[in-house]
């Protein structure tokens, strides 16, 4: 593990769950992609009916922490809504079916930089990584390095594939079973790792949403969230523009003085 590289991604990836009554549900991890939203595996809006009538339930997001606990380190934020692929409560862990969604949250996530989403096709062949904790609540956040199969080596080992899929090898089997782990190669967002919580069926050949083939439905729906593209982008201020216009010819003019 280099912690070099662990410490430059602390600060673009989350850890998601919900607030009830009875204590807090810790679902899985995310990565930061806007200062309003994490790309995670699953995540619906907290006004989902599988809730129990009654029940005071709101989402947590968790960031800019080692370790995926509450503690007065990590940086919480509050959210309601998301979108999700599975409009479901649970996500179905069969590999027909693709995990990704996004989750809005309600503050922004003052982080130093957001996960860009890929604008080429993933290089499997490149250095590839996993960031994320190997088990969710109990390991500080580590670099894990992974294989990754193409589609078709993927689909000779699983033949329901969904086609939008990527698969990554792990050389230690039955880590990150919760999912939302951002898949990166080459410092390039390339996928998210499916959830197979509770059971560890494959152990150590594990699938992920392949980002780049899910670009345009992660832009609709952040658009349907109400997120725009450019919010961490501000423009400069009038005083600012007038400034730049302005100091170069005082200094033309001082010169010409001279």
């Amino acid at each position: 593990m280099r912690r070099s590289a662990v410490k430059s991604y602390k600060k673009r990836l989350a850890c998601w769950g919900y607030k009830r009554e009875s204590g807090p549900i810790f679902m899985g991890a995310g990565v930061i992609i806007h200062e309003y939203a994490i790309l995670t595996y699953h995540g619906i809006g907290i006004m989902h009916k599988q809730w129990p009538e009654g029940d005071q339930v709101r989402g947590f997001v968790l960031y800019d922490t080692e370790f995926c606990q509450f503690s007065s380190r990590a940086k919480e934020v509050t959210w309601s809504s998301g979108i999700s692929l599975q409009n479901k409560h649970f996500a179905k862990v069969l590999k027909s079916y693709p995990q990704l969604a996004i989750i809005k949250s309600r503050e922004p996530l003052h982080s130093s930089s957001v996960m860009p989403l890929p604008q080429t096709r993933p290089n499997i062949q490149a250095r590839c990584v996993v960031i994320g904790w190997k088990h969710l609540l109990v390991d500080e956040l580590q670099e894990i390095e992974v294989e990754v199969w193409s589609y078709e080596k993927c689909q000779k080992n699983i033949t329901t594939l969904f086609h939008k899929a990527l698969c990554v090898y792990m050389h230690e089997p039955c880590l990150l079973l919760n999912g939302g782990e951002p898949l990166i190669c080459d410092g390039a967002l390339t996928g998210i790792v499916s959830s197979e919580f509770p059971l560890c069926v494959n152990s150590s050949l594990r699938i992920c949403a392949d980002v780049f083939k899910f670009r345009e439905w992660i832009h609709e729906n952040l658009q349907l969230l109400g997120i725009s593209k450019s919010s961490k982008e501000k423009p400069f201020p009038l005083f600012v523009i007038l400034l730049k216009a302005i100091v170069p010819k005082i200094c033309n003019s001082f010169l010409y003085k001279i």
